[in-house]
């Protein structure tokens, strides 16, 4: 299919080889060889310059694409509205082992932080950089399998519980109840490293030969013991297990992740949709770069009740996934064979992505299969799709 931006262009995605992802979903999703076992994270499908799609049958990537014909393929509304640049960044994350507490920034803290860093460096690539761009980074996941993370705080009693139950962290209360959840969380993550063994320590007394389940913070506690400790120190992201929100998303349920919300995903394999971004502050379960003073200062410490997503049911056959997100709308659709499914992009540009089954494009030319999944929709179409059998597709578009 020829890198036409006046069609549907089918892209392939690029894989990130983080340390923390599985080596079997995503090759089995794409039906690629893995013979070493290297890891497989997470799947790009976008036009961020650190792993832009590559259109197929085309020396070019999407990126570049868009670059030559930013409004053509934006539309003229998204193209001014977001600097000439795709707003959105389509994932499928694999996680096997859990991962890095974190926050994203907002639109101007990223900004700042950005030209910060510009000016004084690190280089952009190098691994101790926080801003690798001058966007924020909302994100929307939604569970392919069961799926498990980190959330935003607890509560302030459920907080205050931890430190009356746990041994030794009475310690704790003094600060808890002189500055709140704020001041607790800056001590234990500003604390040098032989306070958070001492505090830890009974912890891991109290982990010793029990048995727990996946909903409590024990299970993620006791794991982030076997993969994170080193040379007898522990790593002090297990407070935030105890502390935030552990969440369990069933397939197809969703969870909206804003500025300044602390998580971590622990398990499992889950679609995300997000600004067109790689900005994240960490602060502990990694052994990426940890920057505990931009965590402090752009992490909301106030108590969060997690508000699991279902897509709503529209009258076009698509349900969608509500977000603030003006970068961003994730739509869903299982449509039966013989039914079609309208793609509409008349206000900016979609990516498609087939999870499972054939759909083809009515009196066009592109056809989505498990072999080939994915297609970029540049703005200003409008066309029908096709179900060849039962499948399930999913659109990331432009939001409103």
């Amino acid at each position: 299919m020829p890198a036409d931006a006046a069609s549907p262009l089918s892209i392939s995605g690029v894989i990130q080889p983080y340390a923390w992802g599985g080596n079997r979903f995503l090759a089995e999703f794409l039906h690629q060889t893995n013979p070493e076992n290297e890891p497989m994270a997470e799947l790009w499908m976008g036009a961020h310059p650190k792993g832009p799609a590559q259109i197929n049958g085309a020396d070019k990537t999407l990126d570049q694409l868009i670059t030559d014909t930013a409004v053509e393929t934006l539309g003229e509304r998204v193209a001014s509205r977001f600097d000439n640049r795709l707003p959105f960044l389509f994932k499928i994350l694999d996680v096997q082992a859990m991962l890095s507490i974190q926050v994203h920034p907002d639109k101007a803290s990223a900004e700042r932080g950005f030209a910060q860093e510009e000016a004084s460096g690190p280089e952009r690539s190098a691994p101790n950089r926080n801003y690798r761009d001058d966007n924020h980074k909302p994100e929307l996941g939604v569970a392919l399998t069961d799926f498990y993370l980190l959330h935003g705080f607890r509560s302030e009693n459920s907080i205050r519980e931890t430190l009356v139950e746990i041994p030794g962290w009475d310690a704790l209360l003094p600060i808890f109840n002189e500055l709140g959840v704020s001041g607790l969380y800056r001590h234990v993550m500003e604390a040098d490293q032989e306070t958070v063994d001492e505090l830890l320590a009974p912890v891991l007394m109290e982990l010793a030969g029990g048995e727990y389940e996946k909903y409590q913070p024990e299970f993620w506690a006791a794991r982030a013991v076997e993969q994170y400790a080193k040379d007898g120190h522990q790593d002090r992201g297990i407070f935030s297990i105890f502390w935030f929100n552990v969440v369990h998303l069933r397939p197809g349920e969703g969870i909206f992740q804003d500025a300044g919300i602390p998580h971590a995903y622990l398990e499992g394999v889950c679609i995300e949709l997000m600004a067109n971004s790689d900005n994240v502050l960490r602060g502990g379960l990694t052994p990426k770069h940890i920057d505990v003073p931009e965590l402090l200062r752009l992490t909301n410490t106030i108590s969060v009740t997690p508000n699991v997503l279902l897509p709503q049911e529209q009258a076009d056959g698509w349900s969608v996934y509500p977000t603030p997100a003006p970068d961003f709308r994730l739509r869903v659709a299982k449509p039966s064979t013989g039914k079609t499914l309208s793609v509409d992009t008349t206000a900016g540009p979609a990516i498609i992505l087939l999870l499972s089954g054939e759909v083809k494009e009515q009196d066009g030319p592109l056809t989505l299969t498990e072999q080939d999944r994915i297609a970029f929709v540049p703005a200003g179409l409008q066309f029908s799709l096709l179900p060849a059998s039962e499948s399930v597709v999913y659109l990331a578009e432009v939001g409103e």
